[in-house]
C-alpha cells in the first residue's frame, strides 16, 4: 500500500506531539505531616520547587496530636514531617524505637526577652546591681520565665545570655531552677504559666514571652524585645525545628531538593512577614526589607492556591 508523503507529515508530527507530552514526567507527590494551622510557609516551599521545574508536589498532611506524625513517617504512610524540634524528636525516637533522622533546619519559634519598665540590658544591669551569689537579696529584680519543661530550660538559658545569671554547664540546654550556679546580677527567677506572661509582663522587671503568646498581644519581637532566642553558630540548638525523615531515606534526592527549596532566602522572607516574627528562619538569609516581605507574601499567596 503506497502512503502519501502528507500522511506520513501528519503522522510523524503526532508522534512528535505525543512524544513531547509522553516525555513531561509526572510530578512526584511528597506527603509532609504537620501539627497545627501555621503551616503556610510550605506554600513558598511549593513556590520555589515550581519556580525550579523540580516535579515535586508537597502535599501536607494535618495530624491533631503531636504524638502522630512521628509514628506516621515511621510506618510510611508519610513521607516527611515537620511539625517539632529536635529535642522533642530525640525523646519520642528512643521511647518508640523509631529509626528516624533529621535532614535539615527549618525554624525556631523563639522567646524574647521583654519588659515594659526597662529599655534596654544596660538598664536592667544598672538598676538590679551585682549579686554574685546563688541566693536572692533583698530588692532584686523579678524575672517570669514559663513553668513547663523545655521552655523553663529555654527561658533559664535565655537569662544566661542575658548575662544576668550563670547555669551549670552540664545541664547542656535542659537545665532546671536548681542549675543556677549563679545570680550574676541582683535579679530573681519565677517560673509562671506560660499563657499568663503577657498578661503579668507589668508586674515583673522582665519576662521571657514565647511568640505565639507575645505577639497577639502586640509585642513585636524585633521591636520590643531586649534579646531574642537564636540558634546557635553550633546548630546545635535543640528547640530548632527540623525537617524528619525516615533514617533509611536521609539522603534521597528528592528530600533534599525540599529542605533546599525550604532553607531558600523566598521563604524565610515568606515566613517573617506571614508570622510577623513568630517564627524566624533556622538558617543563613538576608534580612529583607518590609517591601520586599510584603512582595513576596502577594507573589507566592497568588501563585499557590491550598
Amino acid at each position: 500500500m503506497k502512503v502519501s508523503k502528507k500522511l506520513l507529515g501528519i503522522a510523524f508530527g503526532v508522534f512528535t506531539v505525543a512524544s513531547v507530552f509522553a516525555a513531561k514526567p509526572k510530578a512526584k507527590t511528597v506527603k509532609v505531616g504537620v501539627c497545627g494551622a501555621s503551616n503556610d510557609h510550605w506554600k513558598a516551599v511549593q513556590y520555589v520547587l515550581n519556580e525550579q521545574n523540580a516535579g515535586i508536589k508537597i502535599e501536607l498532611v494535618e495530624f491533631s496530636a503531636y504524638n502522630l506524625p512521628n509514628e506516621a513517617l515511621n510506618s510510611g504512610e508519610i513521607q516527611l514531617n515537620a511539625f517539632q524540634h529536635k529535642a522533642f524528636l530525640n525523646n519520642d525516637a528512643a521511647k518508640n524505637g523509631y529509626k528516624l533522622t533529621v535532614i535539615g533546619d527549618t525554624l525556631i519559634a523563639p522567646l524574647t526577652l521583654y519588659s515594659k519598665k526597662y529599655k534596654s540590658l544596660d538598664a536592667i544591669k544598672q538598676a538590679a546591681g551585682k549579686n554574685g551569689t546563688n541566693s536572692v537579696k533583698s530588692g532584686a529584680l523579678k524575672f517570669a520565665i514559663p513553668s513547663d519543661g523545655t521552655n523553663l530550660s529555654r527561658g533559664i538559658k535565655l537569662l544566661e545570655t542575658a548575662g544576668l545569671i550563670e547555669v551549670n554547664p552540664a545541664a547542656g540546654y535542659t537545665p532546671e531552677m536548681k542549675d543556677i550556679t549563679k545570680l550574676v546580677y541582683n535579679v530573681e527567677v519565677v517560673p509562671q504559666t506560660a499563657n499568663t506572661l503577657p498578661q503579668t509582663l507589668n508586674d515583673y522587671a522582665g519576662a521571657t514571652i514565647n511568640g505565639t503568646y507575645a505577639i497577639p498581644t502586640g509585642l513585636v519581637p524585633s521591636r520590643d524585645g531586649l534579646i531574642i532566642e537564636k540558634q546557635s553558630d553550633k546548630g546545635d540548638n535543640p528547640y530548632v525545628n527540623i525537617v524528619v525523615a525516615r533514617t533509611a531515606d536521609k539522603d534521597n534526592p528528592v528530600y533534599q531538593t525540599i529542605l533546599k527549596a525550604h532553607q531558600s532566602q523566598l521563604v524565610a522572607e515568606y515566613m517573617l512577614g506571614k508570622f510577623k516574627e513568630a517564627f524566624f528562619p533556622a538558617y543563613k538569609y538576608n534580612q529583607p526589607t518590609a517591601d520586599q516581605i510584603v512582595a513576596t507574601i502577594k507573589k507566592v499567596d497568588a501563585a499557590i492556591k491550598w
